[in-house]
């Protein structure tokens, strides 16, 4: 039997990024970050915990993150970055 994970519309997606950041959000690069995430994590378990595990890092860890995303070649300032911790954590709650 198969799985079918629940795809979120865009419009959810950006009502709670724009009620999470306190501003206007539409990002459509965002929204597919989104639907990639929901993708990565539902490949295994470990995928699903090493993205939640990104949902729970403190203000140093997020620092060290960002400036490991950096070395990869991807700037973030702080704002990216909590913003793209927060589409994960949103898009951990449609993986089954």
């Amino acid at each position: 039997m198969e799985v079918i994970v629940k795809r979120p519309t865009k419009k959810s997606f950006y009502e709670y990024m724009s009620m999470r950041f306190n501003c206007k959000f539409k990002s459509n690069q965002a929204y597919l970050t989104l639907l990639d995430v929901i993708q990565e994590a539902d490949k295994s378990e470990k995928s699903f915990m090493d993205l939640a595990e990104l949902t729970l890092m403190n203000k140093t860890d997020r620092l060290i993150y960002r400036n490991r995303m950096a070395c990869d070649g991807i700037e973030m300032t702080p704002l990216q970055v909590e913003q793209h911790l927060s589409i994960v954590e949103y898009g951990l709650e449609y993986v089954s």
